[in-house]
């Protein structure tokens, strides 16, 4: 037998009888983020896949004390390293916020409430407050990456909303709210969910 099983033996421990290969796949081939858009890049995330995925597209990854992935996540701490980023040179940052999704799979309805109102008072605001005070022309698009019904507890592929603004530009939406009835109602699909960086960036995507 192997020695890690024998030395277990030995300690009057289980030893191991069965492997599970989980997660297993093939190395993707993921476009590098500046090449393809022009612009340099980061994410903030607690979420080990989506760093994953941000590695692979070539994006700077940020880690910040006390972000969690749950409702207790350093929201704060969040938004001041994206304008630190921005400050030190950096174009584009990704912040996410994993809470809304937690709450959802545990049908935590007060909580996923709660989330998005901290989504919405300790990220989108204190973070376009940072960005008027330094003067910066900028865009923040705010969305979610996928549903997560309470009644489901799962993921779902249901289209989901999103809002774009333009420190540059001032511009009437047809919305009144952010909300997935509202954004329905706007008539603006993007099928292909890849698509939607290269209409927010508004520029066109390099070979």
């Amino acid at each position: 037998n192997h020695a890690v099983n024998a030395a277990r033996k030995e300690r009057g421990l289980n030893m191991a009888n069965a492997l599970w290969f989980w997660g297993e796949g093939k190395n993707p081939s993921l476009p590098d983020f500046s090449t393809r858009y022009g612009l340099k890049g980061s994410i903030i995330s607690a979420v080990d896949l989506l760093k994953g995925l941000g590695l692979y597209a070539g994006l700077k990854i940020i880690e910040v004390p006390g972000a969690t992935g749950t409702l207790d996540t350093n929201y704060e701490g969040k938004v001041q390293a994206a304008l630190e980023a921005l400050d030190g040179g950096l174009d584009f940052v990704y912040l996410h916020v994993e809470a809304p999704d937690e709450c959802g799979h545990r049908q935590e309805i007060f909580n996923k409430v709660k989330a998005i109102e901290y989504l919405d008072n300790r990220v989108v605001k204190p973070l376009r407050e940072g960005l008027i005070a330094r003067k910066y022309d900028y865009k923040i698009m705010v969305l979610p990456d996928h549903a997560t019904p309470l009644s489901l507890r799962t993921h779902t592929s249901d289209a989901v909303p999103f809002v774009i603004y333009d420190s540059t530009k001032e511009v009437a939406g047809k919305a009144q709210s952010f909300d997935e009835a509202a954004a329905a109602g706007t008539g603006l699909f993007i099928e292909q969910g890849h698509a939607l960086m290269g209409y927010f960036i508004g520029s066109k995507i390099k070979s």
